[in-house]
Parts: C-alpha cells; structure tokens; sequence
C-alpha cells in the first residue's frame, strides 16, 4: 500500500511538471486564442470543402467530426513533443537516470494531455453549436461526455506509441503531422469508414477515433450507453493496445539510447 502511494506521488508531481514543461510559456489570454483559433479553421475548412462537394445538408456531419478529431492535436502532437523536447532540452538523461518507475514515468507524459484533449475538443463542440446550429437537445450528453473522456485517451495511447520514437530520432514531431493527418482521412471523420477500400477499412478500425467517432455520433443523436457500449469498448482496447505497445517501445529505445549515446545528441 506505501508502494502505491508513493507511485501516485510520483505520477502527480511528474504530471504536474509535465504541464508546467508544456504551459509555462503560454498566458492565459494566448492559451485560449489558441483554443479557439485551431477548432474555428479547421473545422471551417472541411465544412466548407465537404460542403461543396456533398451538399449543404451534410455540413454538421463534417463539423461535428472535425470536433471530435481535435483531441488528436493534443494526444499526438502533445504527447510526442513531450519525450522529443526531453532530447531538445537535455533533460532525457536525468529522465532515464531517474529510479522512478518507469510506467508511471511514461504514463505521466499524457495525462495533461488528455486533460487538454477534451478541453479542445469542448471548445470545438462549441463552435459547431454556435457557427452551425448542431442540436443536442434530444442528444445523451453524458453520454458523449464519456465519448469525449474516451478518445481523448485512446489518442494519447497512441501519441505514447509514436512518442517513443522521439526518443532515437530528432525530428519526431514530422511523426506526428503523418499521424494526425493519417486520423483525420481514415477515422471517418470526413466522410464514412465504409467508403474506403477494404484494406484501409482494417487499418482503421486498428487506430483510435474510428470507434469513438461513431460512438460520439450516434450519442448526439440520442443513443444510449448500450448501443454505443462495444463501440466504447473497443475504442478502449484499440487505445490500451497502442499504449502498451508504445511502453514496450519505449524500454528497448531506451537501452538503445543510452548505448548509443543518443539520448545526449539533437
């Protein structure tokens, strides 16, 4: 029981640093500027191109996805810069020659991402409210809440994966942009997983987002927790699976690292 806590000790003060290490340049008022700015033009742009090419009546599906795909800029981008301005920084080798546990350690570096995640992806729902008039009056609110919390984790799982790499490689972040932009052509959030070719369709369905997405859609329309609950689940599974995968990564780039002497170059 001391064990444990002494480990959540660890995580709180590695979370809370972790954020001070992401925010501390950021005022309040450039924060949200920045919070506001990001959701309004992307979620213009592709309700605009999609409706050009689809029709008017198809706006709020555009805008509605592009909301939910917004806790990717925090989950992926957030998270892999975290362990890549650890190598920026020089700060990587006090990190690894740290004693702390390492799954705490890892696990840590998303946490105030996710927060940040469903923060943005709030705001974006915001703006679809507002801009396009989404209804959610017959919509089960907690239920896209939960929907929210779910993807915001799931993408941070995966941004953990990619992040790992930051560790041997300099310009981790050109990772980051292929990811993001890979979430947002085949999570379906522009137009249905269906639509694309077999193949892709299983490639989706093994990243985060495609199931929440579908999740969140349907809660907006009023779905309970029992029809949207495998999909849930299955978002859960896909985003632990990345962690995990990414925690693996992680431990053999590290010895990797430090035999290298990677862990000191930029």
């Amino acid at each position: 029981m001391k064990r444990l806590v002494l480990e959540g000790q660890v995580f709180v003060r590695s979370t809370y640093l972790q954020y001070v290490a992401l925010f501390q340049w950021a005022n309040p008022q450039g924060y949200v500027a920045y919070k506001v700015l990001l959701p309004v033009t992307q979620i213009l742009f592709f309700v605009e191109l999609g409706v050009y090419a689809t029709g008017r009546q198809n706006a709020l599906y555009f805008a509605l996805g592009n909301a939910l795909q917004l806790t990717a800029n925090a989950g992926i981008f957030g998270v892999i810069a975290t362990v890549a301005n650890e190598r920026q920084y020089g700060t990587l080798p006090i990190l690894l020659a740290s004693p702390a546990n390492r799954l705490v350690t890892f696990l840590s570096r998303a946490f105030v991402n996710v927060i940040d995640g469903i923060a943005t992806v709030v705001i974006g729902l915001a703006v679809v409210v507002v801009i396009f008039g989404l209804n959610l009056q017959h919509a089960n609110l907690l239920l896209l809440a939960l929907c929210v919390v779910v993807i915001s984790l799931t993408t941070a799982g995966l941004g953990l994966m990619f992040g790992s790499i930051g560790l041997v490689m300099r310009d981790a972040i050109i990772i980051a942009n292929i990811v993001y932009y890979l979430l947002l052509i085949v999570c379906g959030i522009n137009f249905p997983v269906s639509r694309l070719p077999g193949a892709v369709q299983v490639l989706s369905f093994a990243l985060p987002l495609t199931r929440g997405v579908q999740a969140a859609r349907d809660a907006a329309a009023g779905a309970s927790l029992g029809q949207v609950g495998g999909l849930l689940a299955g978002e859960l599974l896909v985003g632990l699976s990345w962690a995990l995968a990414g925690y693996l990564l992680f431990r053999l780039l590290e010895n990797w690292a430090r035999r290298g002497g990677l862990q000191e170059a930029y």
